[in-house]
């Protein structure tokens, strides 16, 4: 039974070889270059990424800035309406698609941040708040909402738009960049141009989805090893890789309805009970507090800190995060459009945009701030320690904080497994369909497990080199042609619709 289904589900035929070629290219070249002298890359990317997140700075920023205006104003307008048809797509229930949506444009790195963001902007303030220690708090708790709130959200929205209208238009289209701008290639210039356009699709998805794996692994194993009271090491880490491996082949199997549907189903419920933990056995009351005033915060200073520049905080924290988005944009953007069959444009930025943001920064209002009460309350000094270096102690140390520690490590490690699964499976099932000829095509069950095996290749990287900066500084540099390929598929939207 399990071989006819296999033998159905491979097409070789329907497979787009340039599309898998780019891909194979660029991870085994990133893999090779890395490898070859760690040292002189690392430091040959480090001036990279400094040299241009000064000069886009102000791009990042103001970009940023309009794609929310342009997106509020697509969707009020009668373009809003129109209704997303995908040939061969089911169409999912609002929760069904809300939920599918936040854990694939999340993943496990919300679990890993939420508790130990806000020391890093304690440790280095914006707006030179060094002396005001009121203010100091106040806005590095409030940085992390914004940092994960609409804006983001709206950035992952523009290619899911892009993609829907050119489906809409041409149902044969690849869900690729040369998808959008050259679906029919008229001449040589034109077939280079949509192989260069989705070489940057491929190496953006890569760079942003290995830091979302990258940093989440090594967290699950030092949490995972602490309960059973074992050493964490690679060896652990590289266990809890495979374990991803493994659900993810199991998922890919079952498909997107009964795979990434159940996972992300399933994750939801346990964030909500992770949630209500950290809120209901925490100083609950001072922690809706700390939310209230950090939201009024965020919402009165927003356009403040989408305008503030000419700071190494806003170089070093928020063209990371906006240029982090825009490299998985093309990934989310186009998850988002295979389980948005049946939805209107308008239900697509609108929902993509603020349900996405509300459940990011709900992480942030109330695991967050729990963390920065054991700070205020001098139960740990969580600055301090992120300063001295070992985030995943920090992170251990702050769930170790609640009552019956070992149930909520094995909930908070659960939670971050499936949540990095169901990145992992998406950003393999988003490469298998690129890998496809047609957006018609569901992408074969092969190619899911090929990818799935690539996409392991950089994770595994952070095993042996620094490969959080390393990835981080390839991200800000494959994001910045994103820029010019963003404004093209905003007129694109607005043309084809």
């Amino acid at each position: 039974m399990f071989l006819q289904y296999t033998v159905i589900m491979l097409n070789y035929k329907d497979w787009n070889i340039s599309i898998i070629v780019v891909i194979l290219i660029a991870v085994i070249g990133i893999f090779i270059y890395s490898f070859l002298d760690p040292s002189s890359a690392s430091k040959q990317l480090s001036s990279a990424y400094s040299f241009l997140a000064l000069k886009f700075e102000k791009t990042f920023q103001y970009g940023a800035l309009a794609l929310i205006v342009f997106l509020i104003t697509f969707a009020v307008s009668n373009k809003g309406a129109t209704k997303i048809k995908i040939d061969g797509r089911d169409e999912y229930s609002l929760l069904s698609w809300g939920v599918m949506v936040f854990t694939a444009g999340m993943g496990a790195s919300i679990l890993y941040w939420s508790p130990i963001e806000w020391a890093y902007y304690f440790n280095d303030p914006p707006f030179n708040l060094v002396d005001n220690l009121d203010q100091k708090s106040l806005f590095s708790r409030t940085y992390s909402s914004f940092h994960w709130g609409l804006t983001g959200w709206a950035i992952y929205t523009i290619p899911a738009l892009a993609f829907a209208v050119s489906l809409n238009k041409n149902p044969e289209t690849s869900l690729t960049f040369s998808g959008i701008f050259f679906a029919n290639p008229n001449n040589i210039f034109e077939r280079f141009a949509g192989l260069f356009l989705d070489f940057i699709f491929i190496i953006s998805i890569i760079s942003g989805a290995a830091i979302a794996i990258g940093v989440s692994f090594p967290l699950i194993a030092v949490l995972i090893s602490n309960v059973f009271d074992i050493e964490s090491s690679s060896f652990t880490e590289l266990i809890v890789l495979l374990i991803c491996f493994v659900i993810v082949c199991s998922s890919s199997i079952l498909g997107l309805s009964k795979g990434i549907k159940r996972l992300s189903i399933i994750n939801i419920f346990f964030v909500f009970v992770l949630l209500g933990a950290f809120l209901m056995l925490g100083p609950t009351k001072e922690i809706l507090n700390l939310s209230s005033e950090s939201l009024g915060a965020l919402v009165k200073n927003f356009l403040k800190m989408s305008t503030y520049n000419g700071d190494n905080f806003v170089q070093d924290w928020t063209v990371f995060y906006w240029a982090w988005w825009l490299a998985l944009s093309p990934f989310v953007g186009s998850f988002i459009v295979n389980i948005s069959n049946g939805k209107t444009l308008r239900e697509l930025i609108l929902g993509t945009m603020f349900i996405g943001a509300l459940g990011s920064i709900l992480h942030f209002l109330i695991i967050g701030n729990y963390s920065y009460l054991l700070f205020s309350s001098n139960e740990i000094d969580i600055p301090r320690l992120i300063s001295d270096g070992d985030s995943n102690q920090v992170i251990l140390a702050i769930i170790q904080t609640l009552p019956f520690e070992n149930i909520f490590l094995c909930l908070y490690s659960i939670v971050m497994l499936i949540f990095l699964c169901t990145t992992y499976d998406s950003c393999a099932y988003v490469l298998a369909s690129a890998g496809m000829k047609s957006a018609k095509k569901n992408p074969d069950f092969l190619l899911r497990i090929i990818f799935s095996m690539l996409l392991m290749v950089l994770p595994g990287l952070f095993l042996f080199v620094d490969g959080l900066e390393f990835t981080k500084n390839i991200l800000l540099i494959s994001s910045i042609p994103l820029l010019l390929v963003f404004v093209a598929m905003m007129y694109v939207s607005v043309r084809d619709v």
